[in-house]
């Protein structure tokens, strides 16, 4: 129906949601975009949930495309690029 479902998760969970990702989005190269918050180390939150792995969990997920951000209008752009249509799974 031309809808694009947006995931917006703490970084920590989608670690604890790989097999599903993977298995229910990647492998059928389904219009996803997972927007991961709290990545890297955090501070405050502590140890259990640092994102130091984001980048290279994502990167082993077939066809899906890994991004990061530097500033707010690169941000914008990905959004903007990740809804495209056929652009597959997208972080």
């Amino acid at each position: 129906q031309g809808l694009v479902p947006y995931c917006n998760i703490y970084s920590t969970f989608m670690q604890r949601a790989f097999d599903q990702v993977l298995h229910d989005v990647a492998l059928q190269n389904l219009n996803v975009v997972f927007c991961l918050d709290r990545a890297g180390l955090v501070g405050a939150d502590g140890a259990t949930h640092h994102g130091a792995y984001d980048l290279s969990y994502m990167r082993c997920i077939p066809n899906m495309v890994v991004s990061a951000p530097m500033n707010e209008p690169e941000l914008r752009n990905l959004m903007f690029t990740a809804q495209q249509e056929n652009m597959g799974p997208f972080s």
